[in-house]
């Protein structure tokens, strides 16, 4: 049943009391409506942490990249692998089934001086890259949640802060 209403400008408006029958316009608004609920609101840190992209493809029996951008905020550096003393950042992805955690790839750090010490430390934005495998059994047409958390520890020149944890997400469509 179609009713027709009248707009401001007098032009007809038809509204349909029919369901969507579009099941790729359905299964697109709930895979937003479900990564908003998963992808944490951002909380104040000494970085801002952001996985990218949200939504990434792959076949089964395949690798792939996900992606940590991480923006430390203006006068704060984080530790990188290699600092023996402080706490480096990391990222622990949370186990699932077809899905394999590989190594990670940390860009090239900065040395930075404190007293009689040399540190290896990121200042500027850079981007953390997390390669995971698909299982072979995972099935084409398949959506999966990847979740996980980003450790670390920031300091300006004066003080180190306590370490902090951010939670990260990507959707990954299976081919």
């Amino acid at each position: 049943m179609v009713r027709w209403l009248m707009s401001i400008d007098h032009m007809p408006l038809a509204i349909s009391h029919e369901p969507c029958q579009n099941i790729a316009m359905r299964i697109a608004f709930l895979t937003a409506f479900l990564l908003q609920l998963i992808t944490p609101a951002p909380k104040p840190g000494h970085a801002a942490i952001l996985s990218s992209p949200a939504e990434v493809s792959g076949k089964a029996g395949k690798k792939l990249s996900l992606f940590v951008d991480v923006t430390p905020k203006p006068g704060i550096h984080v530790y990188a692998p290699g600092s023996k003393d402080y706490i480096a950042i990391t990222v622990k992805l949370n186990p699932q089934a077809d899905i394999k955690a590989g190594k990670i790839a940390y860009p090239p750090s900065e040395m930075m001086s404190f007293a009689d010490e040399r540190v290896p430390v990121f200042q500027k934005p850079f981007r953390l890259t997390q390669e995971v495998s698909l299982g072979k059994g995972a099935k084409p047409g398949a959506t999966m949640a990847v979740t996980g958390t980003v450790s670390y520890q920031a300091c300006d020149d004066k003080v180190c802060y306590p370490p902090e944890s951010t939670s990260i997400a990507w959707t990954i469509a299976v081919k």
